[in-house]
């Protein structure tokens, strides 16, 4: 099985990649995950560079940079090259691992290339998708606190990814899981029911115990923050589509 985790910055998609790690399906190595844990995610980030690496390349070849926190961001280009290290990175976990996957924001921009790949090399029947959904006011406190960014700059971030991911997801036949990192916090052990439900894998509540702490989150509360209409309307729509 092969797990692609699509989430905007902020949004909790650590959070699942460590309970995934965690219950045996590898989102990387020691070596390969970055950055190492910091006090914004004491627990780890789970992130394997080497997808992140790839994902960067894609969107300079577009001239986009991510931090530089432009909203605006251009569809992400590949070429034989890139298209030939997503092939060999693909590859190279598939035969080393029955159960993986890997988590980067970016690849909610980069996924149809992705994906196009996966089904060159004939894998699309083990790829499962789990969109990881937060309200946008909590991520644009967040980045605010981490980046110093605008609450505004932060929102329009947030629809900027968020619509993206929502429609490669709306437009893909692929199986897909919605869940939020509220309800993750809330309620892990349901939450957590479903998503292994959807992956057709055991897991561990031990593991979940210990790794999940609500106090890991603290920018659900804060500031009163206005909210457009078409950030208003995105965010309706995605948590319109969560497992209850």
């Amino acid at each position: 099985m092969i797990v692609m985790i699509l989430g905007m910055h902020r949004s909790g998609t650590s959070t699942i990649a460590g309970v995934l790690h965690l219950n045996r399906i590898i989102m990387g190595t020691y070596q390969n995950f970055w950055p190492r844990p910091l006090n914004q995610n004491p627990k780890g980030f789970y992130e394997n560079y080497d997808f992140r690496k790839i994902n960067d390349q894609m969107l300079k070849k577009v001239n986009y940079d991510v931090k530089s926190y432009n909203p605006e961001i251009p569809i992400p280009a590949s070429s034989t090259k890139i298209f030939s290290k997503v092939k060999k990175i693909i590859m190279h976990c598939n035969k080393l691992y029955d159960d993986w996957g890997w988590k980067d924001p970016r690849s909610c921009l980069t996924a149809h290339c992705w994906v196009k790949m996966i089904y060159d090399l004939e894998l699309q029947n083990n790829l499962k998708i789990i969109f990881v959904a937060r309200k946008a006011s909590s991520v644009a406190r967040s980045l605010k606190k981490r980046n110093g960014l605008s609450i505004e700059i932060g929102m329009e971030l947030w629809k900027s990814y968020t619509d993206r991911a929502l429609k490669f997801c709306e437009n893909s036949e692929l199986p897909i899981h919605y869940c939020s990192f509220e309800n993750l916090l809330d309620n892990p052990i349901a939450t957590c029911n479903y998503l292994f439900e959807f992956l057709e894998r055991s897991w561990e509540q031990s593991v979940v115990d210990k790794f999940i702490e609500k106090k890991i989150s603290t920018s659900a509360k804060g500031e009163d923050i206005y909210y457009p209409d078409h950030i208003n309307i995105l965010e309706e729509k995605v948590y319109s589509l969560l497992q209850k």
